[in-house]
């Protein structure tokens, strides 16, 4: 019984689909272990505002890590008072151990922020920045970007799938 070829787009989208499939199943996992106490080693962010540009611009992607400690012009990471997530650089350091504090400024603002954040607010330095790639994660999250990017490839598979057990079944 022969098989018949697969088209190079359907080959494609099978491989885009299995390596789809593979991350989304490593990140299912990773969430499991995140939700059971485990803390990673890394974490990302899509930066939605300008206030660390031209140094970090809207739409890229940051990677921070957790440190012993922070000083003066680390770009870091930490919550707010209200609890939002919020990356800026250090620009003055007080206290010691567990009463250290820092003010932090957006790059592109012209003033120091307000409210000191407090040593355990913070939640990593930047270590890596990856720009322009949240503007395609945002998309991937969207109701269009799903569509489009997996229901319409996973679509054609199950097509492509579908027409070679059709023709095999013809031949019988």
């Amino acid at each position: 019984m022969s098989k018949k070829p697969r088209s190079i787009a359907g080959s494609f989208l099978t491989l885009i689909f299995w390596i789809a499939l593979t991350v989304g199943v490593l990140l299912i996992v990773f969430r499991i272990l995140v939700s059971m106490g485990m803390k990673p080693p890394v974490r990302s962010y899509v930066v939605q505002s300008g206030s660390m540009e031209p140094s970090i611009m809207t739409g890229d992607v940051i990677l921070i890590r957790d440190q012993p400690s922070y000083s003066i012009s680390d770009v870091v990471t930490f919550h707010d008072e209200k609890k939002r997530v919020v990356t800026h650089r250090i620009v003055e350091k007080s206290g010691d151990g567990d009463q250290t504090a820092f003010l932090t400024k957006g790059d592109a603002n012209r003033s120091i922020d307000i409210e000191q954040i407090p040593a355990t607010a913070v939640m990593g330095k930047v270590t890596m920045t990856v720009p322009k790639l949240g503007f395609a994660v945002n998309f991937a999250k969207s109701t269009f970007g799903i569509i489009l990017l997996v229901i319409v490839p996973a679509t054609i598979i199950i097509y492509d799938e579908l027409s070679i057990i059709s023709t095999s079944y013809k031949r019988r």
